[in-house]
């Protein structure tokens, strides 16, 4: 093998979108992604070409890994947005030294601490991340719930309900800024994000950040869970999920890469009848 690296912009938009879903073909959950899906994901997902890099043997493309950069509270975090190598070419030592390869990148723009999500089951990836000095921080969930939970929401009792556009919680302390890097505040606007707060006395007991999918005139079709942020007042927070999600209605609710935490707020949302699907990752940071 003759390998070298370059970057994803020494391929076109074709080439790198095929380099990709070869990268994930026979994965335990495969991405083939469609070509517009695959480049809109630079601007979506704010992950970035000057970033990412590819691996060649000679002068065929055969690995990756997608990246992007964002501030938080005056750090840079990174974020891994898709590591593969084509099927005939694992299980050859490879993914190590792309991982140093695209730390390099990462290194020569101070980035503080890099972030990636990697599927529960894939104890080798998992394990390559480890050996590359990420530690797991967390388990991400994806629950689900269907229907009516209760035909009534519970009195808020002196609390208030506030919801605001999630853009408009950018920069403030609202929620922590070391979060799987799709859950985070700043990206959520793009996909129609809501911030939704509880309050007493003017002081915030809890928030969440949520997107809904409705049409304008019509009932929501279903609510996605992104973060909650709580402070340990219970009863706060199971409001604010009943009034957030819209437990008296019969629609679909789920959670996206949710943080497990200590569990309490996973726990409510069982109680009001989540339940797991088959799909689980953790969450790995590494801090420079």
């Amino acid at each position: 093998m003759n390998i070298s690296y370059k970057l994803i912009s020494s391929l076109s938009f074709e080439k790198a979108h095929d380099l990709f879903n070869r990268g994930f073909e026979g994965y335990i959950m495969p991405m083939n992604l469609s070509l517009d899906t695959f480049v809109g994901r630079f601007g979506n997902d704010g992950l970035s070409p000057a970033l990412s890099v590819v691996a060649y043997d000679g002068a065929d493309p055969i690995g990756f890994v997608l990246q992007g950069i964002r501030e938080v509270d005056g750090q840079k975090i990174s974020w891994n947005g898709g590591t593969g190598i084509i099927p005939e070419y694992r299980g050859r030592g490879l993914g190590y030294p792309l991982m140093e390869e695209a730390e390099k990148r990462l290194n020569e723009c101070d980035v503080s601490i890099a972030t990636l999500e990697a599927l529960s089951e894939n104890k080798p990836a998992i394990s390559l991340y480890e050996k590359c000095g990420y530690k797991i921080e967390d388990e991400l969930l994806f629950l689900r719930s269907n229907g009516v939970v209760n035909s009534q929401l519970p009195s808020l009792d002196g609390y208030e309900m506030i919801r605001i556009p999630s853009a408009q919680a950018i920069g403030s302390d609202l929620f922590p800024g070391i979060v799987p890097w799709q859950t985070d505040v700043s990206g959520t606007p793009k996909i129609g994000g809501e911030a939704v707060l509880i309050t007493k006395n003017g002081a915030v007991q809890a928030a969440c950040l949520i997107r809904k999918k409705s049409v304008f005139g019509n009932e929501a079709e279903g609510i996605t869970l992104f973060q909650v942020k709580e402070n340990g007042n219970e009863d706060a927070f199971n409001k604010l999920l009943a009034h957030a999600l819209e437990y008296d209605q019969p629609i679909t609710r789920t959670t996206y890469n949710f943080l497990k935490g200590d569990g309490r707020v996973v726990s409510s949302l069982v109680s009001n009848g989540f339940e797991n699907t088959p799909v689980s990752q953790v969450f790995m940071t590494k801090t420079f």
